[in-house]
This record gives C-alpha cells, sequence and structure tokens, in this order.
C-alpha cells in the first residue's frame, strides 16, 4: 500500500465533520498515521473546536485496516505498540521464575485474564476472569507457563518493566487461533 492509498483508506473511515491531515503523514514498520482533527477547527482554529479523546488513525500497510487511536497515550506510544504487535492477541510465556512472589507481582501488572463459559437460559456467555497472584504463584510449578490470548495494547511500559525484572523471563508470541 501506498501512502496515498493510505490517505484514501483514512478518509473514508472517519465520521462526517472530520478530517484527515495529510501532512502529518508519518510512516512506521507497521503502516501509515495521520492525524484527524474537525472540519471546524481547521476552519476557526478555536481550540474549543479540537476533537477529544483522538489521537488519529494508523492504516495497517498491508491488510488497509483502520485503527483508530485513542488518548490515553502519546502518538510514539501507539506507534511502538502497533510496531510491536501488541494491538494482536498475544500468548505470555513464563520461561523462568526465580523469586515467586515477586515474578507474580509483576504479572499481575499485566492485568492478563482467561476466559470462563456459563450456560445459562440457552446461551453461552464468556465471562472473563483475571489471574491473581495465586493463579501465577501455582503455574509456576510446571514451566514453560502459558497464558493464551491476552490482549497487552495498553500494557507496553509494563511489558518493558518485566523485561528488566531478574524475577521473572517471558516471551510473547503471537496467539495462534482458538
Amino acid at each position: 500500500m501506498t501512502p496515498k492509498e493510505a490517505f484514501t483508506v483514512a478518509e473514508m473511515h472517519i465520521e462526517p465533520g472530520f478530517a484527515v491531515e495529510r501532512d502529518t503523514l508519518r510512516e512506521t514498520a507497521f503502516g501509515f498515521y495521520f492525524h484527524v482533527t474537525t472540519k471546524d477547527y481547521l476552519r476557526t482554529g478555536d481550540l474549543v473546536d479540537l476533537p477529544v479523546g483522538s489521537c488519529g488513525v494508523l492504516v495497517d500497510r498491508l491488510t488497509g485496516d483502520v485503527h483508530d487511536l485513542g488518548s490515553a497515550f502519546g502518538l510514539e506510544y501507539w506507534l511502538e505498540a502497533y510496531d510491536r504487535g501488541l494491538h494482536l492477541p498475544m500468548d505470555v510465556v513464563v520461561l523462568s521464575v526465580s523469586d515467586r512472589q515477586r515474578a507474580a507481582s509483576a504479572l499481575m501488572r499485566l492485568q492478563m485474564s482467561y476466559i470462563i463459559p456459563e450456560v445459562a437460559y440457552g446461551e453461552t456467555w464468556t465471562i472473563p476472569k483475571h489471574y491473581n497472584q495465586k493463579d501465577f504463584i501455582r503455574s509456576f510449578d510446571s514451566l514453560p507457563a502459558r497464558f493464551g490470548a491476552q490482549r497487552l495494547i495498553f500494557r507496553m511500559h509494563d511489558l518493558d518493566a518485566i523485561d528488566e525484572n531478574p524475577d521473572v523471563n517471558i516471551e510473547l508470541e503471537l496467539h495462534k487461533g482458538g
């Protein structure tokens, strides 16, 4: 996909009343970033017309999928997180542990969860439940321990801290279905 094609895809994605700013194009390993603002702001320059909660859009260079970037983090965070694939479901694999308690505390920061299917009234409900300290400590009995299909897009700084933590060694693998 070319930058021009990505711009067209981004324009088709945004809501009426908004504009993609062509001159904000930034190319990354993942794709193409464009800042998005309101047409009113472009016309008036008045801060009251700025959009709330948007950091722009990122167009996947391979699929053409458009990802809306929120305002929870700055642009650099989002670009790095997408380049690292953290928007995709990842398996967190614990390879080794030196201090079980501190390793479990470090993993708690990732806010990982699993699904408990429940059947009620003929429907199957998928109820997420967070792993707790005891779950992690128990998992250390048979390493490597795998925590599948985790959503880590908001946990990049926590992952970086774990990489520096001598108490636990993990690796991330792209989750393979099911």
